[in-house]
């Protein structure tokens, strides 16, 4: 028996303190959704508040995006590639034709791409042909005979890669009025490129926000980029914190009149 617990035993009116409930660590992501629209310097915010079970430690931040698809499916007609004599092949489409079959589908379906109307936008960004039929037009050398319904759905628009997108960040308290940062940081400096390639950060230091705490980050565009933007910290709750919904009321060791 250790010499503090003889000394309790030996005085007959205190009481030990019962030992602290065990504290249980759960893992918890906070999430912030950003709509990017493709203006430069445009800056949008999200708001998550800390709920009232317990703080929140953050232990890393990280991101990924989706892209807005906008499918875009084009192409010549045999009247423009050929004047309707014979099957066309790949080989027989010039560019001209395959401009004037582009700004016609755009036309149709009053579309914008990356923020650019009209077919520079896609000639800047990119056109393939439709994996549906690359296989058929690129058979023979590309000397394969095409009807006119393939020949109109040929082509598509490639949409902007997802590592190209650019954003600044900045991650407040807005409960304790702490900022993060000195001033907002590039994506692809402070956490990588979307990719994959290293697209999260852990802090040097884990950050704590008390529970009810409000947390704000701010997105800047820097590309022509348009998709959804998702940012997440990661971390812990721990429950059972003193003071918490989740802790419980400790019972303190206290003298006892003797009798």
């Amino acid at each position: 028996m250790t010499p503090a617990a003889s000394a309790m035993r030996m005085q007959p009116g205190l009481r030990a303190a019962p030992a602290p409930e065990t504290q249980r660590a759960i893992p918890f992501d906070y999430t912030f959704r950003f709509k990017l629209e493709g203006e430069p310097d445009r800056v949008v915010r999200s708001i998550v508040t800390v709920s009232v079970e317990a703080s929140f430690i953050a232990v890393s931040i990280g991101y990924g995006v989706v892209p807005k698809l906008t499918p875009v499916i084009f192409g010549p007609g045999i009247q423009d590639v050929n004047g309707g004599e014979g099957s066309p092949t790949l080989r027989d489409i010039e560019v001209d034709s395959l401009l004037d079959a582009l700004a016609g589908a755009l036309a149709q379906t009053q579309n914008e791409l990356n923020g650019e109307p009209g077919p520079e936008a896609a000639f800047k960004g990119g056109i393939k042909l439709n994996p549906q039929f690359a296989e058929l037009a690129l058979s023979n050398n590309g000397r394969a005979g095409l009807s006119d319904d393939i020949l109109r759905s040929l082509f598509q628009v490639v949409s902007a890669p997802s590592d190209e997108v650019q954003f600044l960040y900045a991650l407040f308290d807005e409960g304790s009025g702490r900022e993060f940062q000195s001033e907002p940081l590039l994506n692809t400096a402070g956490l990588g490129i979307s990719n994959g390639d290293r697209p999260f950060r852990y802090f040097a230091r884990p950050i704590t926000f008390a529970p009810r705490s409000t947390i704000r980050i701010d997105v800047t565009e820097k590309s022509v980029f348009q998709g959804e933007l998702h940012i997440s910290l990661h971390g812990y709750k721990v429950l059972g914190s003193p003071g918490s919904p989740t802790g419980r009321t400790q019972t303190r060791g206290r003298r006892l009149r003797r009798r």
